[in-house]
């Protein structure tokens, strides 16, 4: 049997940080997903984000163009693009723009939301041997915080230690270890202490969590991150579950603290 069936008639509402990821997953399956029963009440909610397929924003479209009706909208619909083109330079710049419009933010958050955007994004350039990215973002009112989603199809954290021949011992072929690793800023290249900044993910999972008081998630292969004010945990999951590439989401308060120091965390 070639098709999936998804019965959503129970479904009442999809968290962000859930949405983003069965999106993906559906869009990447090689089965046939088909979903049944979908509730009226949250139809046209999941036709907005785009829940049957991605948006595409790849090298060949107008990325102003596609993108910027959503300055008016309180999110980013689920959206592909190209991984390794010479455009994601632009692609971060008006993403950044969007969301902080989007949210009322504080003006300070701008700079905070760059260096996120544009670590994560360069990471998955040029780490993940991923053909796409993906990206989803939505603010929440009452919360009064924005819920980021950030994904690649690449060959996972431990995949690109393997490639690079890199910590092997340490890492033991663990997931959770290679993410402990890649959170330490452990890089996979030869680079004088000064420069190894690691995967972009060390500066700002502590810029996010520890200065903006948000918190962090990461699933890569068959381990998971999390970073918040409860504390960081780094856990190995079953067998049976495992996420081809990596996905990172993040919740980011809005309002910057007032001891904020963006250059703590650049250094």
């Amino acid at each position: 049997m070639n098709d999936l069936c998804w019965d959503l008639s129970n479904t009442s509402f999809f968290h962000p940080f859930f949405l983003a990821p069965l999106v993906i997953y559906k869009q990447r399956c090689e089965k046939n997903v088909i979903c049944i029963n979908r509730p009226i009440r949250i139809t046209g909610y999941l036709d907005l984000v785009y829940f049957e397929n991605p948006l595409l924003v790849d090298a060949g479209s107008n990325m102003k163009e596609v993108l910027e009706p959503y300055i008016s909208k309180t999110y980013l619909p689920v959206c592909q693009f190209d991984l390794h083109k010479s455009n994601i330079d632009d692609l971060q710049s008006i993403l950044q723009r969007i969301i902080k419009t989007q949210s009322g933010a504080d003006y300070r958050i701008v700079t905070p939301l760059s260096y996120l955007l544009g670590e994560l994004i360069d990471n998955m350039n040029e780490h993940s041997q991923g053909k796409h990215g993906y990206i989803f973002s939505q603010y929440l009112k009452k919360e009064d915080c924005i819920d980021l989603v950030l994904a690649d199809d690449g060959i996972t954290v431990l995949g690109s230690y393997v490639k690079a021949q890199k910590f092997l011992d340490e890492i033991n072929g663990n997931d959770a270890e290679a993410l402990r690793l890649a959170n330490e800023g452990k890089s996979t290249k030869n680079l004088p202490n000064a420069e190894n900044r690691g995967y972009g993910i060390s500066s700002s999972k502590e810029m996010l969590s520890d200065g903006l008081h948000g918190s962090f998630f990461m699933l890569s292969g068959g381990a998971f991150h999390r970073h918040d004010s409860s504390g960081s945990v780094f856990v190995k999951l079953p067998n049976s579950i495992y996420w081809d590439g990596t996905i990172i989401l993040m919740r980011i308060p809005v309002k910057v603290p007032l001891d904020f120091d963006y250059n703590k965390y650049t250094r």
